[in-house]
């Protein structure tokens, strides 16, 4: 439902309240009128009647007199809402990576357990390498798409975000940052549409199938560690590229392939 058609429909559902609430108010009078009369006739006491009746009457009247103004501008605006032109529902981008935290505890484990520090007594520095350590399982697959020139910012952020990003997967590429950093200051999030069409099938596939496997057997053959059991090293990375280049390579033929035959 697109943002005209859910405030229709929430202007509509109001009036539709104001209208039983008005209607209940309108009863409430009748009702008073009814049991006060029965009580004139018992009692006689025409000057208390006429009281309660004022009482009871106006209050009623003057809250449904309201409602039903409500009622009318709730049309107007629904009628206004109408002659809008259509505006089609904004669609976000979906969220390839996300790391919710989950995986910190388990890389400063391994980073304690590789320095021999206190968990408990962790510098500022010490959290920045514990995240390079979390972010294992998507720091190499991302590396590659900005070597490739396979990054792009994502359309739901803002021109200054855009362009502070793209300026900094620049940094990334030349390797005076890492793809950590970048994770880091997006709050472990990496976007779909952040891959450019051209590799985007691709990226998605992999990192949802083999590319996690890749990562942990890299890490058991090449670095003798578990997955969050190391950093971001640009020499390992050199390493593992060619892992996810045979991929690339694979993908590319498996789906250029069925083109070709139907040309």
């Amino acid at each position: 439902m697109g943002n005209k058609e859910k405030k229709i429909a929430e202007l509509k559902s109001k009036k539709k309240g104001d209208i039983i609430v008005a209607a209940v108010f309108q009863l409430f009078p009748l009702l008073s009128i009814f049991f006060i009369a029965v009580g004139v006739i018992n009692r006689g006491d025409t000057v208390n009647t006429i009281i309660c009746l004022v009482l009871g009457f106006l209050p009623a009247e003057v809250i449904a007199l309201l409602l039903f103004l409500d009622v009318k501008k709730c049309k107007k605006l629904i009628a206004a809402e109408e002659a809008k032109p259509y505006e089609p529902p904004v669609e976000f981008a979906e969220t390839l990576y996300k790391d919710q935290g989950l995986s910190y505890n388990t890389a400063r484990d391994f980073y304690c357990a590789k320095t021999g520090k206190n968990p408990k007594k962790l510098t500022g520095e010490d959290e920045k390498e514990v995240w390079d350590y979390a972010y294992d399982d998507f720091s190499y697959l991302l590396m590659w798409i900005i070597e490739n020139n396979f990054y792009q910012p994502s359309k739901d952020f803002d021109e200054d975000i855009a362009a502070d990003l793209k300026e900094f997967a620049a940094e990334i590429k030349k390797r005076k940052e890492v793809p950590s950093a970048y994770l880091s200051g997006n709050d472990g999030c990496f976007m779909e549409d952040e891959v450019k069409k051209k590799a985007r099938g691709f990226v998605i596939e992999y990192f949802n199938g083999a590319y996690m496997d890749d990562v942990r057997a890299f890490g058991k053959e090449h670095l003798n560690a578990e997955l969050y059991g190391f950093p971001f090293r640009f020499e390992d990375y050199d390493i593992f590229k060619v892992r996810i280049d045979e991929a690339y390579a694979k993908y590319k033929e498996e789906n250029e392939k069925p083109k070709k035959e139907n040309e």
